[in-house]
């Protein structure tokens, strides 16, 4: 009995066996069959796609590529990216998606294979974020995959032009810091020479037996992108006058072929962008982002502006030591990628001016190896307040002459630095530092700063040949920031307002307590040891009690005179005034002193300001204000404003940041003159660097000006974490060796002493 159950079980195993067999070879058989018809009726071969989505070897993957490639690329870069698996599933990556496209378009584009559609949220600062997403396909072929991917580039860049994929797991980490140059100063004199003299040959991908000089291109006015006949330059005609929208196809090809703009050429129908032919790889200087580009076309502004705003009354620092304050963008720029861009810069603005001792807590940016100054600039100067900004003045020079216009830029590594004593006064703190710091952000090599560049580069030109965008950039400025601040500014002067005499003697009792022992006692102290050394005074445990009362003693008498007067000033204010008051102090940059009203109102500002510096932010919870909720506050009413695909952080917060603000002041003005030599600004500048000594060649811009050579031992660049080591090329052949901040020259290298016309890897298609 049990050898035939034996005889049955064998059978039947056999049978399932056979059936399995049959279908495979069934199947194979039908798909093989389906794969040569395809093949020789020359249409694409779609296998089957029954299969199960979730199992597939792409999903189950997904995850852990996802976190790996943002791992990798923390801040914003744009890209499609695939991962293949054996089972023939695949995971395609859709990164930074522009507002523009469309998700309900990916149905339509994979409708033939069994697909599925995930989005992920990346976090980028404090609450900001991007959105990408993910798409799985559970059977399909590599011409399935190339064709799929050609149809999301016209989606997502308006055209198949290099239809470039990152192969994930991604091979690469972001590049923060260029391996070569990326810091050029050319002159309108080079460029006059290069591109009207001598005549640079350019080609069309169209016809490249046909060559044309920049002059044959405003004769002909000629759209689109053009390579110099000798690897160098890509040049993109675009037509004046217009909107760019009849050209937008060819901003693509631009941006994947010039990895640097360096200037522009103009007649009166015709503006000619000029680039750097692609040295630098895409994962170190990412193609500028489309959307970007046509917002900058799009806006009307004569002036586009980022800041952090530490000067509203509610940020500051916070009982944790820590500070807050709310991040300040244009319109235009809220959740853009430019405008994050710009944050970001800003940030390493203050905190590399200051050796890197404000610490951002969110965005986490990888470190350079060296700093611009041998100390913090706010200690080495000693001022009460210190405002950084990245400005445009000097950053592109213009000259008109008769039939065109030249244009190039200051510096391509950086904007130009401006460091003043006080946000009210605007006064410089002086050329030399303001120098320095220039040439060190610029010669960095930190690619972010470069794309800041060319970013303000194509707004000035934009605006300067009248040329425009009128489609839609899908702005999503959130209303309700502008003063959001006004309810806790109300709250804390209601309670400052309504303070009795004996509350604002414990009050100040409170504060001159903890100001003593947080702050006060160390300096008294340092001050007694000195004093015995110096003059050899000897102090007894009674002297040293009498003075601490003494120095408690004044403060709470400071304290008390202030709340006082504040308090009284308060009292005085009618309704109207005191809620123009609360206005002002939440969100100063919103309010125009245009009438005497006006300037009252922010002299009483000024007067609660200094009260709260008196006070110090920190404790203000003894006011029953905690800046840590305000703050906290503050991003819950944010949360839900975000554009299509990304948010821009609200807020950010600092540790060890001192009085201290800053941010860009990009303006559409060009810096016009009147010759094309001497038009600089002569201030005697040779930078001095604080990289550590070694026994190498100091590393110069492989263009003009260059540094004059530091003293003694020659420098080297510490490896910043998590980037390469930032460097320069030297020039191969140019001779002279001007300081950086010296008047133009009238010698013009030759272009191949600045641009190299080594062979590129891969020219347009």
């Amino acid at each position: 009995m049990k050898t035939r159950n034996h005889i049955f079980w064998i059978v039947g195993i056999l049978v399932v066996a056979a059936t399995v067999l049959f279908i495979l070879l069934r199947t194979s058989v039908v798909e093989n069959v389906k794969r040569e018809s395809a093949r020789l009726f020359e249409y694409e071969y779609i296998p089957n796609q029954h299969v199960e989505i979730d199992s597939c070897a792409a999903a189950l993957a997904t995850d852990s590529i996802y976190r790996d490639f943002r791992n990798k690329y923390r801040f914003h870069y744009q890209t499609i990216g695939m991962a293949s698996f054996a089972d023939s599933s695949r995971m395609i990556l859709l990164s930074d998606i522009p507002p523009h496209f469309e998700t309900d378009s990916i149905s339509p584009i994979f409708a033939q294979f069994t697909h599925k559609t995930e989005a992920h949220r990346h976090p980028i600062g404090y609450d900001g974020y991007v959105t990408d997403i993910v798409i799985l396909l559970g059977n399909a072929t590599l011409e399935n995959c190339n064709k799929l991917i050609r149809q999301l580039n016209r989606k997502l860049f308006f055209s198949e032009y290099k239809p470039t994929v990152m192969t994930l797991p991604a091979e690469h980490k972001r590049q923060y810091f260029a391996r070569e140059n990326i810091d050029y100063q050319l002159t309108l004199n080079e460029f006059n020479n290069w591109f009207m003299e001598e005549g640079e040959a350019f080609i069309h991908l169209d016809d490249t037996t046909k060559a044309m000089t920049v002059s044959d291109l405003f004769e002909l006015q000629a759209r689109g992108v053009y390579f110099s006949r000798q690897p160098g330059f890509v040049a993109w005609a675009i037509a004046k006058n217009e909107d760019i929208a009849k050209q937008v196809t060819d901003i693509r090809q631009f941006t994947l072929d010039a990895d640097l703009i360096l200037g522009a050429l103009a007649d009166s129908n015709t503006l000619v962008i000029i680039g750097r032919e692609r040295q630098s790889p895409l994962h170190e200087l990412p193609p500028l982002q489309i959307e970007s580009i046509l917002l900058l076309a799009s806006t009307t502004e004569k002036e586009l502006s980022q800041s952090l705003d530490i000067n509203d009354l509610m940020a500051g620092k916070m009982v944790s030591g820590k500070d807050w304050c709310p991040t300040y963008l244009s319109q235009e720029l809220e959740n853009t990628e430019f405008g994050d861009l710009m944050t970001i810069t800003d940030v390493l603005l203050k905190d590399w001016s200051e050796h890197g001792t404000i610490h951002e807590g969110s965005y986490r940016y990888p470190e350079p190896g060296y700093y611009p100054f041998d100390k913090p600039l706010f200690r080495k100067l000693g001022l009460n307040e210190l405002v950084y900004n990245w400005n445009t003045s000097g950053a592109m020079y213009a000259i008109d002459r008769d039939r065109y216009t030249i244009y190039t830029l200051g510096r391509t590594g950086s904007l130009p630095v401006s460091y003043f004593n006080s946000q009210e006064r605007s006064q410089s703190i002086g050329y030399r530092y303001e120098d320095q710091a220039y040439h060190y952000f610029s010669t960095l090599g930190n690619t972010d700063l470069a794309r800041v560049v060319q970013y303000t580069a194509l707004y000035q030109l934009f605006v300067d040949n009248n040329i425009s965008y009128s489609g839609n950039t899908y702005p999503s400025f959130p209303k309700n920031k502008p003063f959001l601040l006004r309810k806790p500014t109300i709250e804390l002067l209601t309670v400052i307002k309504s303070l009795s005499k004996e509350d604002i003697t414990l009050l100040a009792d409170s504060l001159s307590q903890r100001t003593f022992w947080n702050y006060q006692k160390e300096q008294v102290d340092k001050q007694l040891r000195d004093n015995e050394q110096r003059h050899n005074i000897s102090y007894t445990d009674e002297n040293i009690d009498y003075i601490y009362q003494n120095v408690h003693h004044d403060t709470k008498m400071g304290i008390t005179r202030s709340l006082l007067d504040v308090k009284n000033m308060l009292g005085g204010l009618s309704e109207e005034q005191f809620n123009n008051l609360a206005r002002y102090l939440s969100y100063p940059r919103g309010v125009t002193i245009r009438d005497q009203e006006g300037y009252n109102t922010m002299l009483h500002g000024r007067r609660v300001n200094q009260l709260m510096r008196e006070i110090g932010k920190n404790n203000l919870d003894l006011l029953g204000m905690d800046l840590s909720n305000v703050k906290n506050w503050y991003a819950a009413q944010l949360k839900g404003n975000a554009g299509r695909y990304m948010k821009t952080s609200s807020l950010i917060i600092t540790f060890n940041d001192l009085l201290t603000t800053g941010g860009h002041n990009l303006s559409s003005r060009i810096s016009r003159v009147n010759s094309m030599t001497n038009y600089k600004r002569h201030r005697n500048y040779t930078p001095t660097d604080y990289r550590q000594p070694a026994n190498t060649e100091p590393q110069t811009a492989d263009n003009t000006p260059s540094v004059s050579k530091p003293s003694g031992n020659s420098p080297a660049t510490n490896k910043p974490t998590g980037a390469t080591t930032p460097k320069t090329n030297k020039p191969s052949s140019s001779k002279t060796r001007t300081p950086s901040n010296a008047k133009s020259s009238t010698n013009i290298r030759p272009r191949n002493a600045v641009i190299s016309s080594a062979p590129r890897a891969t020219r347009g298609l």
